[in-house]
């Protein structure tokens, strides 16, 4: 049986970029709701936990997974000069960046210094909902212009 590592790269990618997304969709909504509670209360400490957990656990391996696997396709298939695909990795990059001020976002909270509310939560919610869209439009429809 001869090994299919086009299929093997393409399934990791997929499931490590699902996670991920996952976690980039739940936790901005967790903001919403951390962002309306008493700093220092039993509740504030709790949704501290989660999103650590969230973010060490499952989002961080995801991030790099999602990435390994992405060039690893690449590779093996040698394209590398594809409107498409160069398209997809910068909004895959400005998903990253977005990973990271969820990240900082954390970090403020974790130090009581978050000064932002509920709605500025609810908006930047939209963000990965709106990349997602396009890289699994390019994805599918690989439009070469």
């Amino acid at each position: 049986m001869e090994i299919n590592y086009y299929n093997i790269f393409k399934f990791f990618h997929i499931v490590f970029f699902t996670t991920w997304m996952a976690g980039l969709f739940y936790l901005p909504r967790l903001y919403v709701y951390h962002s309306g509670t008493k700093r220092n209360s039993s509740e504030y400490k709790i949704f501290i936990t989660m999103e650590i957990k969230l973010m060490k656990y499952i989002m961080n391996p995801s991030m790099i997974l999602t990435w390994f696997f992405g060039i690893l396709l690449v590779l093996y298939l040698e394209v590398y000069n594809q409107f498409w695909l160069n398209l997809k990795f910068v909004l895959v990059f400005l998903m990253s960046v977005f990973h990271m001020y969820c990240a900082k976002i954390r970090k403020n909270f974790e130090n009581n210094i978050n000064i932002k509310g509920e709605k500025f939560f609810r908006w930047i919610n939209e963000v990965p909902t709106i990349l997602f869209l396009l890289i699994v439009f390019l994805v599918v429809f690989q439009p070469n212009i």
